[in-house]
């Protein structure tokens, strides 16, 4: 088993090449990917994945959340917690305002055994999320 930074994934995930994907790092990254047997992929290397897709390369909530879902389906690939994963992944189609990162979080927390998650975001963006607490000002 190998792991990838975010960085390598992105140059996996992404195509055409251009100046953000030059061509030789989006072929070591294909050609690293696909000689191993397996690949390791952080919670951490997913959630900033989610993020320059969606700043970086304006990518649209099911754009990434296609392209997380293959990840996700493909058997190379190895997560942190797989069940939290998809878990996540249902909760980002499903809530419009949730972040993946915020949805892998609370995703996480829940599988280790937290009933809540308590928070700072509003309610409207995170607290969507049933086990999700939203802290506001007294």
């Amino acid at each position: 088993m190998i792991a990838v930074d975010t960085n390598v994934l992105l140059r996996y995930l992404l195509e055409p090449t251009d100046v953000r994907n030059p061509a030789w790092q989006a072929t070591a990254a294909v050609a690293t990917i696909n000689s191993a047997d397996s690949v390791f992929l952080s919670d951490i290397v997913l959630a900033e994945t989610e993020w320059v897709l969606e700043t970086a390369f304006e990518l649209n909530k099911t754009e990434i959340h296609h392209a997380l879902k293959q990840l996700a389906c493909n058997t190379r690939f190895h997560f942190e917690d797989w069940n939290a994963l998809l878990c996540a992944l249902m909760d980002y189609k499903e809530y419009p305002n949730v972040d993946f990162s915020d949805c892998l979080i609370a995703r996480r927390a829940n599988s280790k055994g937290a009933k809540t998650l308590y928070s700072f975001e509003s309610r409207k963006k995170l607290g969507a999320l049933p086990v999700v607490t939203s802290l506001e000002k007294p």
